[in-house]
């Protein structure tokens, strides 16, 4: 605390030495010469400009001498005041400013012991480390939400017919929990838009989780008007499987996330996930990645795979080799596989899209892939402890180049 009041005071004495030189700092005589140098200067000029136009004839005698008068006296004017001007008092409205300044403290101080805090100050540094590491849950995110809250209330007081407005006060309720003001919010929403497919659907799912139920009744009517009207709304047909796979209509919700998933761009992260939820639940979704002529395309990739000199006494000759692609980022089930044996090494083999044992899971319906080799000793393709393996590192199934494989490890 006493580190807190030297500070403030350094604070204030610094300030008034400030205060102090400007006010004693008095205008220097060379600024007042200078002035006077280049008024001089101004009137030379001036009056070259007057002699030039009189011979040019733009100006007759009698104009020039009535110029030439006014500027003489103009000038005269300008030095005698100049030259009578006394040097300004530096103690003049001296009293008034450090009476402020003696002010100021004071009632800075009373307004902190009135509205502030003092009694943070006697915090210790590990009470306030302990404070700033562990805020309150929501604390980061619930301020700037309630400031746009309130704005966008302002806003809509100014404008109620703001259509995108109502809609982001709607979902802004809905990230801080508040249901049925999001409701209600879209309702106004729908009253001024009351065809508009992506606010149904927004109010749809928002019933939909107030309820704890997608299959509620209003929800499923909003959501298959929309699909009506715009069959392949990508939104109302995510809606649409997921309502039905609540309701056990896996063949539907499948129908539903098919048609989804085939507006899914190849290989795009969207379609990757969606076909993830769909294998997990059950379904078994298709299609095939295009290539820019229309034609289908058949990933497929060189490998070369090699024994470590090292591991060799450790392998019999007629023991099984497998050499299998997955996806870096997806389910463990290989994406095409090669049987080959110890006696075949090193062997270079093609893997591509003919070998899936899936039509889902090929190697055109992943962006990134590994490449693995292994001797398997007890002849299961699944691996088990003391299999001799070797790993590649995650590649792109878009690049065209042959992979090693160092077969340099064993399983534990």
């Amino acid at each position: 605390m006493t580190a807190f009041w030297l500070l403030a005071a350094a604070g204030i004495l610094l300030t008034y030495a400030l205060f102090w030189w400007s006010l004693r700092h008095a205008p220097s005589a060379s600024g007042t010469a200078n002035e006077l140098a280049s008024v001089l200067d101004a009137h030379r000029q001036r009056r070259r400009e007057l002699e030039l136009e009189l011979k040019e004839g733009k100006i007759d005698t009698d104009q020039f001498h009535q110029l030439i008068t006014e500027m003489d006296r103009d000038l005269l004017d300008l030095t005698a005041s100049t030259s009578s001007s006394e040097p300004p008092d530096t103690w003049k409205g001296v009293l008034p400013v450090f009476a402020t300044l003696a002010a100021l403290p004071l009632v800075a101080l009373s307004l902190y012991f009135t509205l502030g805090r003092p009694d943070l100050i006697d915090l210790s540094s590990s009470s306030r480390s302990e404070m700033a590491s562990t805020p309150s849950r929501g604390q980061a995110n619930a301020p700037s939400l309630d400031a746009a809250i309130q704005g966008l209330r302002k806003r809509l007081e100014a404008n109620p017919g703001s259509i995108e407005d109502w809609v982001l006060l709607a979902r802004a309720y809905q990230a801080t929990g508040r249901s049925q003001l999001a409701l209600e919010t879209y309702r106004q929403a729908l009253k001024l838009a009351p065809d508009n497919p992506d606010i149904q659907l927004f109010y749809a799912e928002a019933l939909a989780r107030s309820q704890g139920d997608a299959s509620d009744g209003e929800s499923q009517r909003l959501i298959r008007s929309v699909l009506e009207r715009f069959p392949h709304h990508p939104r109302a047909l995510w809606l649409a499987g997921l309502t039905a796979l609540q309701n056990n209509e896996l063949e539907e919700a499948e129908q539903y996330w098919q048609r989804l998933l085939d507006q899914m761009p190849p290989n795009s992260d969207a379609r990757r996930q969606l076909t993830a939820v769909m294998q997990k639940a059950g379904m078994n979704p298709t299609g095939t990645v295009e290539t820019n002529n229309g034609q289908a395309a058949t990933a497929g990739v060189q490998v070369t795979v090699t024994l470590s000199p090292r591991l060799a006494s450790q392998a019999n000759p007629e023991q099984k080799v497998y050499i299998f692609a997955r996806a870096a980022d997806g389910p463990p089930m290989p994406l095409a596989i090669v049987q080959k044996r110890v006696r075949d090494l090193p062997v270079t083999v093609e893997l591509d899209d003919s070998m899936a044992m899936m039509p889902q899971m090929k190697l055109s319906n992943f962006n990134r892939i590994v490449i693995g080799a292994r001797v398997a000793k007890s002849g299961n393709a699944q691996g088990s402890a003391g299999d001799l393996e070797g790993w590649s590192k995650p590649f792109s199934t878009e690049q065209n180049k042959t992979i090693s494989v160092v077969i340099d490890q064993v399983r534990s």
